[in-house]
């Protein structure tokens, strides 16, 4: 079977409130630490990624394609 991880649309999921950042606080974690991410530093990350061509934020992902999104995964037996 395959999985797939999830995503979160760059221009309507983060994007779109640029304007309000705050309500973006804790969308994101650091992986190592469990550190939430304050809105400025999801907004931040989102336009770094749209300005490499990403449509979505990969979470949690190694495998995605050039538009960010999660190519799949076999799942372990």
């Amino acid at each position: 079977m395959t999985v797939h991880h999830c995503s979160i649309d760059i221009a309507n999921g983060v994007i779109r409130y640029a304007r309000s950042p705050r309500r973006l606080d804790g969308l994101l974690k650091e992986a190592n630490s469990g550190r939430s991410l304050p809105g400025e530093e999801v907004l931040s990350l989102a336009r770094e990624m749209a300005g490499k061509g990403y449509e979505v934020m990969p979470i949690g992902c190694d495998h995605f394609d050039s538009r960010g999104y999660c190519l799949g995964h076999e799942d372990p037996p």
